[in-house]
């Protein structure tokens, strides 16, 4: 896993760590591409108000590697499936964006 320059992981909690650790990188290496970090703590501004970039609870991995959107759809189908519900994983433009967000059931 590479941690892009400027990017930082400092301050993440143990859930998004653990998670791009045993799952999100070994993803990214079954489909044969580096798995770069090119957001996570990082102070500047994030498009949500009140991203979960801020509490440490997301990263976002770069995409550019994929050839086309149908393997970048498939790539996002296998992360959902296996981080489960208690991640929200979105694909931007330029990036996927991956944050915990545990589900609490009563």
């Amino acid at each position: 896993m590479i941690v892009k320059n400027n990017a930082s992981i400092d301050g993440c909690r143990s859930q998004i760590l653990v998670a791009a650790i045993t799952i999100i990188e070994p993803a990214f290496i079954e489909f044969g591409k580096p798995c770069v970090i090119t957001s996570g703590t990082e102070k500047y501004k994030h498009s949500a108000e009140r991203s979960a970039h801020y509490r440490g609870d997301a990263l976002d991995f770069r995409t550019r590697f994929f050839a086309t959107d149908s393997e970048k759809h498939l790539f996002l189908d296998v992360l959902v499936d296996r981080l489960g519900k208690d991640f929200v994983v979105i694909l931007e433009k330029t990036h996927l964006h991956v944050h915990w967000s545990p589900v609490y059931e009563f």
